[in-house]
């Protein structure tokens, strides 16, 4: 056998039998994204930003630079600011109107490294050390999330934060228009059952996007999940 890098244990679970899997209709957002990050390439120091597929960022990229916006500057936010690879790719594929609200336990610059620098946070990029698991925390953070247009969500994997975060989201009375939940490692054994429990129209884009799974779901329509 060939060596592999990285191998997780996961399963294969039927879709077919998934309503939210068979609703997913936005198909032509879906294939404008991958056509983008077939092409783009990201200016980032990260050995992984670029693979395409076997990361995610790449799809992100296209999902975020392919965005409706017809009727204004977009709202994004990236949940799990870490080494700053989706808040440099979100930043680097919008447009300068648009902000960027990126959330961690942790503050950017306490990493060993970080791919975002303090000319990003000058503008339109802020950083919230918040746990967005804490119920209390959450409600103040519960406007933002409501007037987000793009929210991804790239967290511990713990089998906790998940959960606990997508039932507070799913409480949320979201105004009706187009937002989009980008969810990383949706394949891991811990994400499954959460990925499985979303009910809103959702699409696993894994072939095109991480190894280990990621998920786009529709939520123009707020988030449904149990």
């Amino acid at each position: 056998m060939k060596t592999v890098r990285h191998p997780i244990e996961s399963a294969c679970w039927s879709v077919d039998d998934d309503p939210a899997a068979q609703n997913f209709n936005d198909w032509d957002y879906v294939v404008e994204a991958v056509k983008t990050a077939a092409i783009c390439r990201i200016q980032c120091d990260n050995p992984f930003v670029n693979a395409f597929p076997g990361d995610h960022y790449r799809i992100l990229a296209g999902l975020v630079y392919n965005l409706d916006r017809s009727k204004g500057p977009l709202k994004l936010v990236d949940i799990g600011t870490h080494l700053g690879t989706s808040a440099r790719t979100m930043l680097d594929f919008s447009p300068d109107e648009d902000t960027v609200e990126t959330f961690d336990v942790n503050k950017w610059d306490s990493y060993s490294v970080s791919y975002l620098n303090e000319k990003d946070f000058e503008s339109r990029l802020t950083q919230h050390v918040e746990d967005l698991m804490d119920p209390q925390v959450f409600a103040r953070f519960a406007k933002m999330l409501c007037e987000a247009d793009f929210i991804m969500c790239d967290g511990p994997k713990d089998g906790i934060f998940e959960q606990k975060f997508y039932s507070l989201l799913s409480s949320l009375e979201f105004p009706k228009k187009p937002r989009w939940l980008f969810l990383d490692d949706i394949r891991f054994p811990s994400e499954m059952v959460s990925w499985r429990l979303i009910d809103s129209p959702k699409l696993d884009l894994t072939s095109f996007g991480h190894f280990s799974g990621t998920g786009l779901v529709n939520i123009s329509e707020g988030f449904k999940f149990g």
